[in-house]
């Protein structure tokens, strides 16, 4: 769910420009991380459409095979105070294997999930419309669709200006997540701004591989493609009313088996 996210920062290490030339190039490189963090406030929010896929390769008797998992998120950010602090997303998924299921309507706040579709609604207890899961990490996942300044001001940094306002760039898998665990890979990543220098579109590619003797896949690749559209329009959403929401904890097989068939995520949404 990760920019999330110039020549001059590379190359000014390796040539000596005059001094006033690399304080030009290092304020213009800021401009868009500024731009962004301007944006970050509470009342303020943007319009995203991602389209991300999974593709895993892997070997079973000496048989190369792959899995691919397509999702598609289209809906609203709201900002907090220099973050993304809730989402209302639509979402759909599908697969080569498998033909896509019904989309579902996803609010996510805090650490809960509520999630709905009319076949979802149609399967819970009367009276009841939303389920509602709650994660066990330290945070939300689905509140990661945006590209924080942090994610932006890394990939400016290792990344040239190939045109006005497109930049392109790649890293290391650590670097790029500030984790030395991540493991093996490589981050590719292009950048779009519009004439304000804010961000439309981020396109990251990452490919891993596994660590050690590990034999559970070849390779891995994820590619996200996100669109960003009315940056600085009033938004506010909140959950849905505690009376139509139903815990995930709550529902029993039957009804967990039906909302799961009418789009419900078997593995939940996060």
């Amino acid at each position: 769910m990760k920019t999330f996210l110039a020549a001059a920062a590379v190359t000014l290490c390796a040539v000596a420009l005059p001094a006033q030339a690399a304080s030009a190039v290092t304020a213009q490189a800021a401009n868009p991380v500024k731009a962004l963090k301007a944006q970050l406030a509470p009342g303020k929010g943007v319009k995203i459409v991602e389209s991300s896929s999974i593709t895993v390769d892997f070997s079973v008797d000496e048989q190369a095979m792959q899995v691919r998992v397509n999702t598609r998120s289209a809906g609203t950010l709201a900002f907090g105070k220099g973050t993304v602090r809730s989402a209302d997303l639509r979402v759909s998924m599908s697969s080569r294997q498998k033909a896509a299921g019904p989309p579902y309507r996803v609010i996510a706040e805090g650490k809960n999930a509520y999630v709905t579709n009319a076949g979802i609604a149609k399967a819970l207890p009367a009276g009841r419309s939303w389920i509602q899961a709650r994660t066990s990490e330290r945070e939300n996942s689905i509140l990661d669709m945006g590209v924080t300044p942090a994610d932006l001001q890394f990939m400016l940094d290792n990344s040239s200006e190939v045109t006005t306002g497109e930049y392109e760039g790649t890293a290391k898998l650590a670097d790029f997540r500030h984790d030395k665990s991540a493991g093996e890979g490589d981050v590719e990543f292009q950048l779009y701004f519009d004439k304000n220098n804010l961000l439309t579109r981020a396109i990251v590619d990452t490919t891993t591989y596994p660590d050690g003797d590990s034999t559970a896949y070849d390779k891995m690749a994820f590619h996200t493609d996100t669109r960003f559209s009315g940056w600085g329009a009033t938004v506010k959403i909140s959950p849905p009313a505690p009376g139509k929401v139903i815990s995930e904890k709550k529902l029993d097989a039957k009804t967990r088996k039906a909302v799961i068939k009418a789009g419900y995520p078997d593995v939940g949404p996060f």
